[in-house]
């Protein structure tokens, strides 16, 4: 995964996920709570090339979340804000 980029950050409300694939893999979006309870989640099947999603939070709490790509590469975690 090259180029995981999360913006704005921090937000009110909404958050864009951009990332790029160079070959075809399954890859896991997710978002998560400080608790551990996922609030999004997404499968990409066999995903290759660039991807942008947004990802509306707003009728979740104001406070700091974690955005989780897993894929066949391993697991990355960026910090999200919610104020």
């Amino acid at each position: 995964i090259n180029n995981l980029d999360v913006y704005p950050n921090p937000s009110r409300d909404i958050f864009n996920v951009t990332f790029e694939s160079k070959k075809k893999q399954n890859i896991e979006l997710r978002v998560m709570n400080l608790l551990g309870e996922i609030i999004y989640d997404e499968f990409l099947k066999d995903f290759d090339g660039r991807f942008h999603k947004i990802v509306d939070l707003r009728e979740y709490s104001k406070g700091i979340y974690m955005l989780e790509l897993d894929s066949d590469n391993g697991v990355i975690n960026k910090k999200i804000v919610l104020q």
